[in-house]
């Protein structure tokens, strides 16, 4: 088996983790403000990482440079301060029906910029199941959004009939919360879309996989933590303790979702990882059917999109055997 074939299907666990984490995440963010929710999900992943990494491979967490720590901050500050906090923001105010299909985008962004910036080859198989892949969960999640009549699985509620109009630019983002997540939304895309061409520079060049993977969501909670130090303890009691477990349990099991990708990376380039990615919307919509609010019937689109997604994720598997 080729190591881009084998990296192949270590992507595939990655949208399980992620997928998973996303929806236990949106039942604790209900009473846990998204910042400090992104600090407690890095925070709960990062011990079990580093924990791992010590038992395991503590040479490769010693063997990083000053120079690669810096590398690795920057791609932490890139991957949680921004891509994960404004992921978690879109959720908490769109729900994960709306914000899935513009975060299910990321994957053209990464392989457009390992194409161009790392100089990665890509053939017509990998381009056109990546092609496949993202357009399929975008019909699904339309699909989802129409036959719920437009609304979304945890939304927020609609704003007081008798509440007075906003002033200013501030004033009308906040009596618009929906924008504000569709806005988050575009910019987790664009953030989360970036980080696997990062990441395939940190784990060719810089670190081990589980290296990378523990001292970029150290740097990520660091940053985090200093936005949210002030206000962490009022919200950890005004939440209940079952959110903040939520929470922490959706931080560790997109924590493995993290190392499972700089696994992967270690691999297989860019081009190959990231439409196993756009996986990661399905898998959350199917998760929260059954979760957060179960399905009653099965629609044409939600058929058709999930057929797309399957033949994407297996062209691109077969597309690497014939690169």
């Amino acid at each position: 088996m080729s190591p881009e074939l084998t990296g192949a299907l270590i992507a595939l666990l990655i949208p399980l983790c992620f997928g998973t984490g996303s929806v236990l995440v949106r039942v604790g963010l209900v009473e846990i403000p998204s910042n400090t929710g992104n600090f407690i999900s890095l925070v709960s992943g990062w011990i079990v990482m580093v924990t791992v990494a010590l038992v395991l491979f503590p040479g490769d967490l010693t063997s990083v440079t000053f120079a690669g720590l810096a590398g690795l901050a920057f791609i932490g500050f890139i991957n949680f301060p921004i891509g994960r906090f404004l992921n978690f923001m879109s959720i908490q105010r769109l729900g994960l029906v709306r914000a899935n299909p513009i975060l299910a985008a990321s994957p053209i962004i990464s392989a457009f910029e390992g194409v161009v910036f790392l100089g990665e080859d890509i053939n017509w198989v990998v381009g056109l199941g990546t092609v496949l892949a993202v357009a399929g969960v975008i019909i699904v999640v339309t699909g989802e959004v129409t036959a719920r009549g437009g609304a979304s699985v945890g939304a927020p509620p609609p704003s007081a009939p008798n509440a007075k109009p906003a002033t200013g630019v501030r004033g009308r983002l906040a009596s618009r919360p929906k924008l504000i997540g569709y806005f988050a939304a575009v910019g987790g895309a664009l953030a989360y879309g970036t980080v696997p061409a990062l990441g395939r520079v940190a784990v060719t060049e810089i670190a081990a996989p589980l290296a990378a993977a523990v001292y970029t969501t150290l740097f990520g909670f660091l940053i985090m933590g200093a936005f949210v130090v002030k206000r962490l303890p009022g919200d950890l009691r005004r939440a209940s303790r079952r959110s903040t477990l939520f929470v922490a349990l959706g931080g560790l099991s997109m924590a493995m979702g993290v190392s499972m990708l700089y696994l992967a990376l270690s691999k297989a380039p860019v081009v190959v990882v990231s439409p196993m990615f756009a996986l990661t919307s399905l898998v959350g919509l199917i998760l929260a059917h059954f979760f957060l609010r179960r399905l009653e019937r099965i629609t044409l689109l939600l058929i058709v999109g999930t057929v797309l997604v399957v033949m994407g994720v297996a062209a691109v598997i077969v597309g690497v055997e014939v690169q």
